[in-house]
């Protein structure tokens, strides 16, 4: 008697075939740029301690890390005094719409091709990006430069290498690393803000060490790639493209946000302006890692959206009290320079909310519609308020209809669970 012997499939096929196949899909898909620090769990107790801490370890590193820039801003502050405005208006948009859209793509390919690929692309799409930069220099007309184009070149390169530095960082995953090695940009900064108070060290020459602070953590960031090894592949599917095309939107969008209330502000009284959205930053990354992690629980999902929505009133309410504050002040435009940045971080954080669950169109309707708004009230025949109440205006609604967004599209988490 003959006896068929079942071809045994792989571990896991048969009745439990569509599970496998659709933790697959889902592990395919590619992350936003604020993904998820901790792995779902179903296990209440003593593994939600480890997943709590995980994602505060990974905020505060992605805070340092974001330090960087900020201190090479406030170090070579001298230099971006004598270029033109446009020079880092433009460095900011090439920068920043880089970033996002490489740490997006970065991140869908470590995840399939290792991070020596990842940092490889990051690496790629920034020097495209430098050349894109020197070739404008080389170009534009010396109005738009200031009287030294070549440190017009030279404050360009400096930012798009440090937003290079933080981009390469968090798609390998090596934040802690590359944060040690900004610590001379943070000494370098302490010491030019100690100079602005009046107390100056003689013989420490900041603008002198400032590009080696730059280039170190540069170096650290980018070392997978330089690493020898097998080049795998880094092709982009068709969702990982469409993923990436929707951070460059919303990279874009923020940048020129940005550069509108900046210009529309108060000149020579940036820090209003710039305030809300550094504070904004660390509240930013906590909201999300705890929405992300926490919203893996079925049981708990309608408090995690109470609470989102709760963490996202105040900047909302702070901003148009602000707004309506202004009018009643002597100061009116620096109020609402003050109402404008916090207006801006709240509106950041909605857009990065709704990407990190997975809505990435959403977040770029949301991302495009100040500067849109913005136009639109230029065009309009409706009474001139001014550039700025226009952009305070436009992030105010934008920042309402976020928040509509984010309840509208909280209670689902097919892309999380």
């Amino acid at each position: 008697m003959r006896t068929r012997t079942r071809r045994q499939g792989p571990v896991g096929a048969g009745r439990h075939a569509p599970a496998v196949r659709a933790r697959a899909r889902h592990a395919a898909e590619p992350p936003p740029v604020l993904e998820e620090i901790a792995p779902p769990t179903s296990v209440r107790g003593a593994r939600h301690a480890p997943a709590r801490r995980a994602y505060l370890t990974a905020t505060l590193l992605r805070c340092g890390l974001y330090l960087g820039p900020l201190s090479v801003a406030i170090a070579g502050g001298g230099s971006l005094g004598q270029v033109a405005w446009p020079v880092p208006l433009v460095a900011l948009l090439l920068g920043w719409t880089a970033a996002q859209t490489l740490t997006c793509a970065g991140v869908a390919v470590a995840r399939r091709a290792g991070p020596s690929a990842a940092c490889r692309l990051v690496g790629t799409g920034f020097a495209a990006v430098t050349g894109v930069w020197c070739a404008l220099v080389w170009i534009a007309p010396s109005a738009l430069l200031g009287p030294h184009r070549g440190l017009a070149l030279v404050v360009g390169l400096g930012g798009l290498a440090t937003l290079a530095t933080v981009t390469a960082a968090l798609v390998t995953r090596a934040e802690a690393d590359v944060v040690r090695w900004c610590v001379p940009c943070w000494l370098l900064a302490v010491a030019a803000l100690v100079a602005l108070a009046g107390s100056p060290v003689p013989w420490l020459p900041i603008g002198t060490l400032l590009p080696a602070a730059i280039v170190v953590p540069l170096v650290r960031a980018f070392r997978p790639a330089m690493l020898p090894g097998t080049r795998r592949s880094f092709r982009l599917t068709g969702p990982e493209l469409r993923q990436a095309t929707g951070y460059l939107i919303i990279g874009a969008s923020q940048a020129i946000s940005v550069g509108l209330v900046w210009r529309a502000g108060p000149s020579g009284s940036t820090a209003p302006f710039w305030l809300p959205l550094l504070l904004a930053v660390p509240i930013l990354e906590a909201l999300i890692g705890w929405s992300t992690e926490a919203g893996h629980d079925p049981a708990g999902r309608r408090g995690v959206t109470a609470v989102t929505l709760a963490g996202l009133l105040p900047p909302l309410a702070m901003g148009c009290a602000l707004a309506v504050a202004a009018y009643r002040t002597t100061a009116t435009a620096d109020v609402l320079a003050l109402a404008g940045g916090t207006l801006l971080g709240g509106v950041f954080a909605v857009t990065y909310l709704l990407a990190a669950r997975g809505r990435t169109g959403i977040a770029a309707a949301m991302a495009v519609s100040p500067p849109l708004v913005t136009v639109a009230l230029k065009i309009l025949p409706l009474p001139a308020a001014g550039p700025l109440p226009d952009a305070v205006g436009a992030l105010a609604v934008t920042h309402l209809a976020g928040l509509l967004a984010v309840a509208l599209t909280a209670a689902d988490h097919r892309r999380l669970s």
